[in-house]
């Protein structure tokens, strides 16, 4: 049997997941759905129903952060839209793509990929592509045993159906846990709308263990086929019988409502855990019914929480007041703007005075619920806009089996969706949604986790819904010290840390989070991410010796790490913000870098000088640079931070000794500060050389082997911190001539 091996280039690539609407996530490779358009845009025709077997793997030597230009035709204007938004970009992108199919088609592409018809693009049109390779090969399956430590060599989608007859162990760089990825593949059907049918893959990084049987093609690479007749990963959903009615929990939204519907059952009474199969919510039809009086039961479960809003909404409009918008409205407010339960002239029905009879108050606040629930169920389809009627036709997104009544807007879940009225999603066409999804999204707001400053958060597990719910729901009983007033702002942080340090160690078992923070009223940022294993082995190990006098900036660090930002960065801003202090007395923290520059002001008026816990910043960095295990040279380097913050604060004593040099030593910071964020490691070197001849003392003989390109970041960062700080030194009994730091330096050189 034969088959056809592409290899494919592109200097950068994004791949966007749905769902991820500020383009914060990328697919690791491309997607089954975007190989198969490519081959149509080689080959110059369109699909005609032909289905055949594709494995994809790939590398990509790293990922940073630019804006590209999302383009969207506006129906309204009628003109095309332009619109910049900050992606992940996968950087110098490799990929190695096996194609399966019969001889006539494997012929067509094979010629269409050797001769396209045309230019070659991914992502939209924003990335060429070269066909750097189009070969014809044998394949075969060969059994590898544990005896031959066969290593991944490239990162892979491996289907899930193959899972079950092959072993994995991790490595350094590999681990045994995939993520999964439900990919679109080929479409269901040739008729618009057109439906995506799609398969459950896992992704496994380079250097990962694999032992059992594998498919290999002539030349030794490994091929891991997914079934051209795939079955729907969703399927279930359409064979549901009479008594049940099921959710498919395939994304984090979908997944956020049903952990939201299952908390709202557990306060019910029921056991939830007969209400989940796998990624599947099964409810009963005749539970399913009264859902709605069970959420209304949640909602106000809380009597003396009541009592409090209500009394404290009195005592500001010392008479009318709306019992509904403060115990209902008040919920959804963020979540559901504009819907039936936050819509003022939809609630202002359901204003009643204030009565200190509360049993008598929540049962009507409970009725208007219940009614505003059932105006919601059996809302009618409404139109798209005036400018666009379209019937709502297809399957509806969520489920992909029911058919879709209506369209999702802003009303079903404000902080991702745009109203289809006033802006058109600029991300999506419309997306379709049946009525029962539509009703279930409104439980998403119990899914979430609130936590302070508007920002809430969804842990997401995609293979196991009901390990979601328990994450879930562990956050939800908990009770939230960042709400006690009684406890001093660094137990805040410390909860925080161990919640990172929780973070870590689910990293590995295939989760990501979802956090979302609000903007105003109608907008919200939202952040969705996984933690790499670096990461993951960063924040376990390093987390712990995060410098208490950095916390007000914690979150910060925390957006910098998650992003994949440099650490370098963060510093560069915080001994900005501390060198510069005047240039800054007028500065509006509203970003988070204006943030850390305003933390290293503060740090200048306040204690004068720099801390050595700064080192921190450094060796969390340098763990993120690793790739495998610590050697000898690594080791080295990692003795190099030291000396050259030792370097630093021997420099600082000579200045301080003459008057006339110590004016100087802020000009040197900021000069040695420019060099190192332009990475001009000739002007820093100039200066180094300078500074030393002011004091007539000669440069250090470790910065000759040490100021190289890998080096450069972090010998420039802690030489500096070391130049604006004070320190003790504690000599070991051994004589080590450059010392250690001392004890009550908390975290100051934590080695990585």
């Amino acid at each position: 049997m034969e088959c056809l091996r592409v290899k494919l280039y592109t200097p950068t690539g994004f791949f966007k997941t749905p769902l991820s609407i500020k383009g914060i996530e990328t697919y690791p490779l491309l997607s089954y759905s975007t190989v198969i358009g490519l081959i149509y845009q080689a080959i110059g025709r369109k699909w005609k129903g032909e289905h055949f077997q594709i494995s994809i793997q790939g590398d990509y030597q790293a990922i940073f952060r630019d804006y590209v230009w999302f383009k969207k035709y506006d129906s309204m204007l009628k003109r095309p839209e332009h619109r910049p938004l900050q992606v992940p970009i996968l950087y110098n992108l490799c990929l190695l793509i096996h194609i399966k199919a019969s001889e006539e088609l494997l012929k067509e592409i094979e010629n269409g990929l050797k001769e396209p018809k045309t230019l070659l693009f991914l992502s939209g049109g924003e990335y060429p592509v070269k066909v750097e390779e189009v070969k014809r090969l044998k394949y075969y399956e060969r059994f590898i045993s544990k005896g031959e430590k066969f290593l991944l060599k490239y990162n892979a989608y491996i289907p899930k159906e193959l899972l079950y007859d092959l072993s994995f162990s991790g490595s350094d760089v590999g681990s045994e846990e995939g993520i999964l990825y439900t990919l679109p593949y080929f479409y269901k059907n040739l008729d618009k709308p057109r439906v995506f049918s799609y398969v459950d893959v896992y992704y496994f990084l380079k250097g990962t263990r694999v032992y059992g049987p594998l498919v290999f093609d002539e030349d030794g690479g490994t091929i891991f086929w997914a079934d051209s007749q795939v079955e729907e990963v969703r399927g279930g959903v359409a064979e549901e019988d009479e008594g049940y009615i099921k959710f498919y929990a395939g994304n984090w939204l979908m997944a956020s409502a049903c952990v939201g519907a299952l908390k709202v059952l557990e306060n019910a009474g029921e056991d939830v855990g007969k209400y989940v199969e796998g990624r599947f919510f099964k409810i009963p039809r005749s539970l399913w019914e009264k859902l709605r009086e069970f959420y209304a039961d949640y909602l106000l479960k809380d009597k003396e929480r009541a009592k409090s809003l209500l009394e404290r909404e009195y005592k500001k409009k010392g008479g009318e007041i709306n019992p509904f918008s403060v115990l209902i409205t008040s919920s959804f407010s963020d979540f559901y703007h504009n819907s039936v339960f936050t819509n003022p002239i939809s609630i202002n029905k359901f204003k009643d005075y204030y009565s200190e009879n509360l049993e008598g108050v929540l049962v009507k606040v409970r009725k208007y619920f219940l009614d505003a629930c059932e105006r919601l169920f059996n809302k009618e389809k409404k139109e798209v806009s005036n400018k666009e009627k379209k019937e709502v036709s297809g399957t509806c997104f969520f489920c992909y089996e029911r058919q879709a009544e209506d369209y999702v807007d802003a009303t079903m879940f404000t902080p991702l969706f745009a109203s289809l009225e006033t802006a058109k999603n600029f991300v999506w066409d419309p997306i379709g949604i049946c009525k029962e999804c539509k009703f279930l999204l409104y439980f998403a707001c119990v899914g979430f986790h609130k936590k302070t400053n508007g920002k809430y958060l969804f842990v997401y597990i995609p293979d196991n819904l009901l390990e979601t719910y328990s994450i879930n729901f562990k956050f939800s009983v908990k009770k939230d010290i960042e709400q006690d007033k009684f406890k001093g702002f660094w137990d805040v942080v410390k909860h925080i840390l161990e919640f990172e340090k929780q973070k870590g160690k689910w990293a590995l078992q295939n989760i990501y989070f979802v956090e979302i923070e609000k903007v105003d009223r109608t907008t919200a940022n939202i952040y969705s991410f996984h933690i790499s294993p670096n990461l993951a082995k960063a924040i376990r190990g390093l987390i712990d010796h995060y410098p208490k006098n950095f916390r007000n900036i914690f979150s910060e660090f925390l957006f910098y790490i998650y992003t994949g930002r440099s650490l370098y960065e963060f510093l560069f801003f915080l001994l900005l913000g501390f060198s510069r202090k005047e240039s800054y007395k007028n500065l509006k923290a509203n970003t988070i870098d204006a943030r850390i520059v305003e933390a290293g002001r503060d740090i200048r008026e306040n204690m004068k000088y720099l801390t050595p816990n700064l080192l921190f910043f450094i060796n969390f960095q340098e763990e993120l640079n690793k790739q495998g295990g610590l050697n000898m040279s690594e080791q080295k380097n990692y003795n190099y931070v030291d000396r050259a913050f030792w370097a630093g604060q021997a420099l600082k004593r000579l200045y301080n000794e003459d008057e006339r040099t110590q004016k100087k030593l802020e000009s040197l910071t900021y000069r040695l500060l420019e060099a190192v964020r332009r990475k001009d490691q000739e002007y820093f070197i100039h200066n180094l050389i300078r500074a030393y001849l002011e004091v007539e003392k000669e440069i250090p003989d470790f910065f000759k082997g040490a100021l190289d390109d890998k080096n450069f970041s972090k010998i420039a960062y802690a030489f500096l911190i070391g130049l604006n700080s004070e320190a003790k030194r504690k000599i070991e009994k051994d004589g080590d001539k450059e010392g250690t730091l001392d004890n009550d330096e908390e975290g100051a050189s934590e080695s990585a």
